[in-house]
């Protein structure tokens, strides 16, 4: 069996860690692969580590120019044409416009689109219009997919609901046993980036994209009423997009530069994880988070709001109402570190013999 996985960049990302991991489990199963991905070194990187061949497609970004995407289904098609493969797994929405190029391909593979959410399509996504336009978008793109994959339950049952589509399969994101580090050294090094003495703060965290779909400004405006209750609350956030700027000047209105700090992008960020007293995924909507995977591994205290498959990862404690304040602090107060009853299906092994599974039935 010949796989090809696709995604459209290869920067930091669940999604882009999702594509590394299926790719290097399928080759630890003898499975010829192959991953190929717009750009991004930091995919690249752990490609040529693991020796996985890779493939850079020139036209496939994240955009909506649709003279770009025409360009990368026939990019996509030529390529294909020339190498020939049985599965064509796709991720990110970019990459459906290689749905097309498969079928128009000379090659007969099947195509499977793994949907890492609904983005856009998710009710709690603000423009009712752009929301519409892409509806019909996946609508026509997934004529050419052969079995859509969706990474919750939730996803699923609400992409029938809106009638995107009639059926489709749920596989679980798995992750790979994380490699924590210690809490004293994470704090120590915490310090080193926020010139603190942590030692006796109560320390809230949070890794996630800078971007509207995180809502980190709904953490930001609820902070002065944190503190309320734990003085000494600081709010540490990994990663890196475009709202820096807009978060920036919100926690320079509120004074609080000296409580909220924005680490940036740090690799291999999940391995900080106890470091954090509390660890915060306040969300307007997930497929399913590989983040909140990693902090029920790290067996600390979490609290996420009740959105997508969130509330197949956490219990009911663990959740709060998206943007309720009321409801967001009340739970604060009392929140616990989750129970742990299913761990093994998000275990990295499980989801890739159910989608080597998948692969074989198509």
């Amino acid at each position: 069996m010949k796989v090809l996985i696709t995604i459209t960049h290869g920067n930091m990302g669940g999604a882009t860690n999702f594509a590394f991991w299926l790719a290097k489990g399928l080759k630890e199963k003898n499975i010829d692969v192959k991953v190929g991905f717009g750009d991004g070194d930091y995919l690249k990187n752990l490609l040529i580590e693991n020796d996985i061949p890779f493939y850079n497609f020139k036209q496939l970004k994240r955009s909506a120019n649709p003279f770009k995407n025409i360009l990368f289904v026939f990019e996509f098609k030529k390529f294909l044409n020339k190498e020939k493969f049985d599965i064509v797994q796709l991720n990110s929405t970019n990459t459906l416009f290689g749905a097309i190029g498969t079928k128009l391909s000379k090659t007969k593979s099947k195509v499977i689109f793994t949907f890492h959410g609904l983005s856009v399509l998710d009710s709690n996504y603000k423009n009712i219009f752009i929301r519409a336009i892409y509806w019909l978008f996946f609508k026509f793109s997934l004529l050419f997919v052969d079995q859509p994959v969706f990474v919750s339950q939730y996803n699923l049952e609400y992409a029938k609901k809106i009638k995107l589509l009639k059926n489709g399969t749920t596989i679980y994101n798995g992750i790979p046993q994380p490699n924590f580090i210690e809490k004293e050294k994470v704090k120590q090094f915490f310090e080193q980036k926020t010139n603190l003495n942590l030692q006796n703060n109560f320390i809230l965290g949070s890794i996630g994209r800078l971007d509207y779909q995180k809502n980190y400004e709904f953490l930001i405006q609820t902070f002065p009423d944190i503190l309320k209750i734990k003085p000494n609350t600081i709010l540490i956030i990994i990663g890196e997009g475009p709202e820096r700027k807009n978060y920036e000047e919100l926690i320079k209105k509120l004074n609080l530069t000296e409580k909220i700090f924005l680490l940036g992008e740090i690799k291999n960020a999940s391995e900080y994880l106890k470091g954090f007293d509390l660890f915060i995924l306040p969300s307007r909507y997930e497929g399913l988070s590989i983040t909140l995977i990693e902090a029920l591994f790290a067996q600390i205290p979490v609290l996420a709001t009740d959105v997508g498959g969130n509330k197949e990862i956490l219990p009911e404690e663990n959740l709060y109402q998206l943007n309720n304040k009321t409801d967001f602090l009340s739970k604060f107060q009392n929140v616990k570190t989750p129970s742990q009853p299913h761990l093994e299906k998000f275990q990295l092994e499980t989801m890739i013999q159910n989608y080597l599974d998948l692969f074989n039935k198509s």
